[in-house]
């Protein structure tokens, strides 16, 4: 009985320093069974930047940003190119890992939605948010390095957001 009163205390404490999802029964007993578990609650993306090639230009898309939360102590840098691999499962949203592979993204209908492991260790859960940059877009012209394109930055250097959602991880 009294084991079952700590566990609900603890969901409860958990549940108020994250806000702005609902925390799933079975990552709350994963968390009440591991020392230190921080989830994710909030992030910031500064320096987004894309080109995108022209019609005819057979180079791949660029996607550079930096990525912090404060919450886990993270900060990478994340990086899409003709290099990069899909890390996420066969039939969704392609995913790309950042440097630090806690933390993946996708770059869809303009909208750049981040996903972190929530306590890697001990859990297959992650933490889903999304930024939409306003970017001030210009022409790279056809003798550029990366030939023609569009090179779009966003206006905002800094875009702060918090995470939405935290569900499995999808197998």
């Amino acid at each position: 009985m009294l084991r079952s009163v700590f566990a609900l205390a603890a969901v409860a404490h958990l549940s108020a320093a994250s806000p702005t999802y609902k925390i799933p029964l079975a990552m709350s007993k994963a968390m009440l069974e591991s020392d230190g578990c921080i989830l994710p609650e909030a992030f910031v993306v500064q320096n987004f930047y894309i080109w995108t090639p022209s019609a005819g230009n057979n180079s791949s898309r660029v996607i550079n940003f930096d990525y912090a939360d404060n919450s886990t102590s993270i900060n990478t840098k994340c990086h899409f190119n003709a290099t990069s691999v899909n890390v996420g499962s066969e039939g969704l949203a392609p995913r790309y890992a950042c440097d630090n592979t806690v933390v993946q993204f996708i770059w869809e209908d303009e909208r750049l939605t981040m996903i972190e492991k929530a306590c890697p260790e001990n859990s297959q859960f992650e933490a889903a948010g999304s930024v939409t940059p306003h970017l001030v877009c210009s022409k790279s012209a056809v003798n550029s390095t990366v030939g023609a394109g569009n090179a779009c930055s966003s206006m905002q250097k800094s875009m702060a957001a918090n995470f939405t959602s935290l569900q499995p991880t999808p197998k």
